[in-house]
């Protein structure tokens, strides 16, 4: 073993001299190598530390917990640096993107090619009337004005040559903008119009809380119907899965419509297609009451409601981001409270009004009334702003090519990593479906009444008003994927160990408080995920591929909930419902691990690139130590993101567990 030296205040005087002497001697080829200086700096600043003999093991695993935490300290907080207090409102609007950042970028995009086409094609115009009237010869009288036409045509061609030019360069560096210029440049003064985080803003949240209260809060109290048509024998001849299905209908079709209600809405407006929403609520409610055979419910209150309910929350989804954008996670929160509040409102008033009349005719009356009439204020209070021009329907063209832009499958190539968010995404909302639409109906059968178990969706409902908007800050504070996976891990724990025990009403209150502050975890993460791990470019078609992929499966979400079902089994006829539904959760949890994975490897591979670009760019001069305390920063980081970025499983793994904010 090497002896050990200990250095007193002049020998490390010493120590220091040497060092720097040893830094000036070095070639001056090697000098000028960043990285060669920095070897040799590191090599003798720590040659104390290696002639300090071998640590003992607790000192060797100390220190190794102490770099573990202060090298996911220093991610975290270039993680909070890169977004700040909002002064960088390019990185802000990046990790806020939205649906309605998307089309509004693409909108912009859109009317500056339009405009440079319209000019272009002026300017040649005026250059070929030009050289006609050159070539057209006339008498001596008309020598002049043939000198003049000789002269503008040439200006005009140079004037056409430098626009083409002109136009080349913009172009280029309007995909090179920042994406805050290319999502708030205002067309019409020519500026950059940044939203006004409030004012007329949050009567707009209001209304758009409205509307998820009557859509997919209306939808939620499904569960209800779905008891006493099982219970009671409503249609003749109709089985079990026929319900079902009608549950899986409206979930279908209003997941896996709204890629296509936004090419509708780019066409016709945004308020004439909620307008359309409800009106076709109304109708399938009012005409659902009326129903007496079974396809005539699979018509009114699957595939109108359905319908509905995608035309009516799709389109406001995207107005809101351009009222909010250092504010936005608090208005997004508002407005997410609505599909709980609708859930516990219209499952409490639902199931009254049912167990009053004896079957579900005037209930599905009142509903139609009630959300028609609150949609309506909803829709006449929200205002779009600098909303843009609807395309009309007198081309096809412009429409085909909104088709295109959405439904785009270019982005699976170009991302492969997308499938597997759409399937994470499918199985989670795949477990919250049949949680959901079952509870009820599994309560009744545990020998509970049709009041208790519509006591307990409120419940459940009732506690996701307060879990989704702390899901999305929670999120920002502690990374999405994050919050995701420990979110997923205990529901996973809740389905298994919570629900399949629980069978009295007490138990199932607290099974429902705890499982509705977390359940709706992927509804709220999948929009922000896709953004992080898409970027600007490719999030709209990456954001419809999620939706629509996965909206066959939930067609049949309620079938499989019933088909699951054992009634001979007395004591809990629903048990295998329960392991499948918290079978669908596990398989969430172990996609979303190989997903954090590649945000992570996305976000060190970032500051990897800024890293290296400081690392070459810094001169250390020979006696500034500041310059090598940041220089000491930058070898840390470079060391870290070559380990953590290596090829090999366990580099992988250690990617997947690394703690860091993401």
């Amino acid at each position: 073993m090497p002896e050990q030296i200990s250095l007193d205040s002049s020998s490390r005087s010493s120590v220091e001299t040497t060092e720097i002497n040893s830094f000036t001697s070095l070639p001056a080829q090697q000098r000028e190598d960043p990285i060669s200086r920095q070897r040799s700096w590191f090599s003798n600043r720590d040659a104390e530390s290696i002639n300090s003999g071998a640590p003992s093991l607790a000192r060797t695993v100390t220190r190794t917990v102490a770099e573990i935490w202060k090298a996911v300290q220093d991610d975290n907080q270039q993680a909070d640096k890169e977004i700040g207090d909002g002064k960088d409102l390019n990185k802000l609007l990046e990790y806020k993107f939205d649906v309605g950042d998307a089309i509004r970028m693409e909108t912009n995009l859109e009317e500056e090619e339009d405009n440079e086409e319209t000019e272009r094609a002026e300017l040649r115009k005026t250059t070929t009337n030009a050289t006609s009237k050159l070539r057209t010869k006339g008498s001596d009288t008309e020598s002049s004005d043939h000198a003049t036409a000789s002269i503008a045509s040439r200006r005009n061609e140079q004037d056409l040559e430098k626009f083409e030019s002109e136009s080349f360069e913009n172009g280029e560096n309007l995909e090179e903008q920042p994406t805050v210029k290319r999502v708030f440049t205002n067309k019409e003064k020519g500026a950059v119009d940044l939203p006004p985080d409030g004012g007329y803003g949050w009567i707009v949240v209001m209304g758009i809380t409205l509307i998820f209260i009557n859509s997919w809060g209306c939808n939620s109290a499904f569960g209800i119907f779905l008891s006493f048509y099982l219970t009671n024998n409503t249609y003749a001849g109709a089985t079990k899965y026929d319900y079902a299905l009608i549950a899986g209908l409206t979930v279908f079709l209003g997941q896996g419509l709204p890629p296509f209600v936004m090419v509708l809405a780019r066409v016709i407006g945004m308020k004439p297609t909620m307008l359309i929403g409800a009106l076709l609520l109304f109708a399938g409610d009012i005409l659902a009451s009326f129903s007496t055979r079974l396809w005539e419910l699979y018509l009114t209150q699957g595939v109108m409601n359905g319908v509905a309910i995608s035309l009516l929350f799709t389109p406001a989804t995207t107005i809101l981001p351009g009222w909010f954008l250092k504010k936005r996670a608090v208005s997004m929160g508002i407005s997410l409270m609505g599909t709980g509040a609708g859930g516990v409102i219209y499952g409490l008033a639902s199931n009254k009004m049912i167990q009053d009349n004896g079957n579900t005719k005037w209930c599905l009356r009142m509903l139609a009334i009630t959300c028609t009439i609150s949609n309506f204020i909803a829709i006449a209070i929200i205002k779009e702003r600098n909303g843009a021009k609807p395309l009309g329907v007198k081309s096809w063209k412009p429409i085909k090519k909104e088709f295109i832009r959405m439904l785009s499958w270019k982005v699976i190539r170009t991302k492969p990593f997308l499938p597997l968010i759409a399937v994470w995404f499918t199985l989670a909302l795949l477990g919250y479906n049949l949680m959901i639409f079952t509870l009820s109906a599994y309560a009744v059968a545990r020998g509970m009444s049709a009041h208790n178990g519509s006591t307990l969706t409120a419940i459940l409902n009732g506690c996701q008003v307060i879990g989704r908007p702390l899901m999305g800050l929670s999120g920002d504070k502690f990374g999405r994927a994050n919050v995701t996976i420990a979110l997923t891990f205990l529901l996973t724990i809740f389905m298994f160990a919570f629900w399949i025990p629980a069978h009295t009403f007490i138990q199932l209150i607290f099974f429902c408080i705890m499982v509705g502050s977390c359940v709706g975890v992927a509804n709220v993460m999948n929009t922000v995920m896709v953004a992080d791990l898409l970027g600007p470019q490719w999030f709209l078609p990456g954001w419809a591929f999620v939706n629509y992929s996965g909206a066959p499966v939930l067609l049949v979400v309620e079938v499989i909930a019933q088909a699951l079902t054992d009634p001979k089994d007395k004591s809990n006829p629903y048990f295998h419902t329960q392991i499948f539904a918290g079978c669908c959760f596990v398989c969430a949890l172990i996609l979303i691990m190989p997903i954090r994975e590649l945000s992570v490897r996305l976000k060190l591979e970032e500051r990897q690139k800024i890293n290296d670009a400081r690392f070459k760019d810094t001169v250390i001069p020979e006696d500034d130590e500041a310059t090598m305390a940041d220089w000491d920063v930058l070898e840390h980081r470079r060391v870290k993101y070559d380990r953590l970025l290596g090829p090999g499983l366990k580099k992988y793994f250690l990617r997947m567990a690394y703690p860091m904010k993401v």
